[in-house]
């Protein structure tokens, strides 16, 4: 594919979604949520959002090498979707993957090496860098953070590396717990995956494993599956802030594409709520 939007501005952006499906639509929402407009229709931001999630496996499932379709491939093929109608429309995008198990760097390194080799009119944007990050502007001199994951997530250790760099150390529930964990998200009845609205089970739970991390002296958690926001949505509770990837992803799809309509973030420190 000729590319024709080399020289343009990245005012778009694309979710690349179906990871799971409702994750995708929470991005687009917080998108919506976090871009400060003149109260209009037409002064929100444009979003490509793409959701095929019979193409792309479960990216658990892949890294403990379970027979599941590939999830580099299945992304490939929505972002050269997504390339071809940029194409037409002579733009580039800006682009974030709403999945912190994608970013395991068995899937995202492979991922991020094809898109550059095809040369698609896409930046790719790392949510769990962001997310790092937006912590750090929050509780500048944090030392440990809590982190409630898939066992794909858990297992891949990418949070931990991002936030050694920094010196900040890493906590999460007993490893005894973790496939109770899994299972709130994954449970084919009464899990976050399968259940929308959530399910009381699935709100107590997550709220329990918070509580175990808040115990053992996390300065902020990572609600870090992006199911897990919708069973207890970013705030501060106990004093304790609940970070939500999406919400910092979110933000810097709008600081990459049209900084000016970023909104106030509002678990700045001027800005924290208490529930």
């Amino acid at each position: 594919m000729q590319d024709k939007s080399a020289n343009t501005t990245e005012r778009l952006i694309l979710i690349g979604g179906g990871v799971g499906p409702m994750a995708g639509v929470e991005l687009h929402r917080r998108v919506i949520e976090q871009t400060a407009t003149d109260g209009t229709d037409q002064d929100h931001l444009e979003v490509f959002h793409i959701s095929r999630s019979p193409i792309i496996g479960d990216r658990t499932d892949f890294l403990f090498g379970k027979n599941v379709p590939d999830p580099v491939e299945g992304m490939l093929r929505v972002f050269r979707m997504a390339a071809a109608a940029l194409d037409t429309e002579a733009q580039r995008a800006v682009a974030g993957i709403p999945c912190n198990t994608f970013h395991a760097p068995a899937i995202f390194e492979p991922f991020t090496c094809q898109l550059k080799k095809e040369g698609l009119p896409i930046r790719l944007l790392h949510m769990l860098e962001e997310t790092v990050e937006r912590i750090c502007f929050i509780i500048p001199n944090i030392q440990r953070v809590g982190l409630l994951s898939t066992t794909g997530t858990r297992r891949s250790g990418i949070y931990q590396r991002i936030f050694s760099s920094r010196k900040i150390k890493i906590l999460e529930i007993p490893e005894e717990h973790q496939a109770e964990l899994h299972e709130v998200i994954y449970n084919r009845n009464w899990g976050i995956k399968a259940a929308y609205p959530t399910t009381a089970e699935a709100v107590c739970r997550v709220e329990k494993f918070g509580k175990m991390l808040e115990n053992a002296g996390a300065e902020a958690i990572i609600l870090g599956c992006t199911e897990l926001p919708l069973a207890v949505a970013e705030g501060t509770y106990r004093s304790v802030p609940y970070i939500d990837p999406m919400t910092a992803l979110a933000r810097a799809l709008i600081r990459e594409t049209a900084p000016e309509k970023l909104s106030t973030d509002r678990l700045h420190p001027s800005n924290q709520i208490t529930s």
